[in-house]
């Protein structure tokens, strides 16, 4: 029967390697697990020494070194997911860029490994680039073929497009002599998807523009004419709070429009992160 500890150690061990191997070996691995692994116990014996402490000012800070324990190992899980999923982000988004340079050369008839050190060398986007280098390190120092390197490479990126084209280079490289003709396929397939997105997205923008009219601007303004139209029959009552026209012109003024006003800017800002 396996111990509850070694099996833990064993799964925390096993999910860090596999979010180092995707992050492309972008942050140090033997910190993230050590505190991956141990903060939880740590924790766990403070709360217990809280429970059982009965002096306040020990109980306190106990409390605020059990709070930052929790805050650094979430942060670490997040800092460590972060890297991969930007780093998937930036090869779903890019890629098309980098089969438009690899045709050609896939065309002129380079080998492999020269089609690798090419891309590694102009390749303007870092994240696809330190990937090409990657590769080319395993080929030059760690004494591996290009094809192993490259299938070793699709383990390493978090990308379905990535997997998808070079994984058919990988399988077609040597037997086929259409190459670049399918790589030219692929590459028509990614920029439909990128106008079939763009188009979506302009239709999104414009949906958040109406819908900014008419909740920040136009909803205020006729609140405004609402109360001042029946304020002549009463006083109108916001629980204790009694609202006239100045009152509401001035929330709707400094508070709700420009909140509202943030929160689409926040929405659109997002909208198009998303195609860049």
């Amino acid at each position: 029967m396996i111990n509850p500890l070694t099996a833990y150690r064993r799964w925390v061990n096993d999910y860090v390697n596999r979010l180092y191997m995707l992050s492309g070996y972008d942050f140090n691995r033997d910190f993230v697990t050590l505190l991956v692994t141990y903060v939880p116990f740590i924790a766990a014996i403070l709360t217990l020494a809280y429970a059982l402490v009965p002096i306040m000012v020990m109980r306190s800070i106990l409390l605020i070194m059990i709070i930052v324990l929790l805050i650094d190992y979430l942060s670490v899980l997040m800092y460590i997911n972060a890297k991969v999923y930007v780093r998937a982000s930036h090869f779903e988004k890019r890629l098309a860029n980098t089969l438009m340079m690899m045709i050609p050369l896939v065309a002129s008839g380079v080998t492999l490994e020269e089609l690798i050190s090419t891309l590694a060398s102009i390749e303007r986007d870092p994240y696809i680039a330190r990937e090409f280098k990657l590769i080319l390190r395993d080929v030059r120092e760690g004494g591996m073929d290009v094809l192993t390197a490259l299938r070793l490479s699709l383990n390493r990126v978090p990308s379905r497009t990535y997997s998808e084209v070079f994984g058919l280079i990988a399988e077609t490289y040597l037997v086929s002599a259409n190459l670049a003709d399918i790589l030219m396929l692929k590459l028509e397939y990614l920029i439909r998807n990128k106008y079939n997105k763009l188009r979506s997205t302009t239709q999104v923008l414009s949906l958040f523009m109406e819908m900014y009219l008419v909740v920040a601007l136009l909803l205020p303004i006729l609140l405004v004419l609402i109360i001042v139209t029946i304020t002549p029959l009463g006083p109108i009552y916001l629980g204790p709070i009694a609202l006239d026209p100045t009152l509401v012109l001035l929330i709707t003024t400094m508070v709700y429009s420009p909140v509202m006003g943030y929160v689409m800017y926040l929405l659109i800002d997002a909208t198009i992160s998303s195609i860049e």
